[in-house]
């Protein structure tokens, strides 16, 4: 299962370089569906869809659900 495809997904990274990832990527829904979930449910073309760059206290993260 993903996100609605109004909902805006992250990139996880707070810039271009290698090294400056978020800490919380792998427990977040945003950034699960951009690089996992969009894919397995069949979304083939991320037009239309915003992704943004990770900030630091992030408050619109989404806590990954047990299911």
């Amino acid at each position: 299962m993903t996100l609605p495809l109004d909902v805006s997904r992250c990139s996880g990274r707070y810039s271009f370089l290698k090294t400056d990832y978020c800490p919380e990527r792998h427990t977040c829904e945003r950034h699960l569906a951009w690089i996992e979930r969009d894919a397995e449910a069949g979304i083939q073309n991320y037009k239309g869809i915003p992704v943004s760059m990770a900030v630091r206290d992030c408050e619109h993260k989404i806590e990954v659900s047990e299911e």
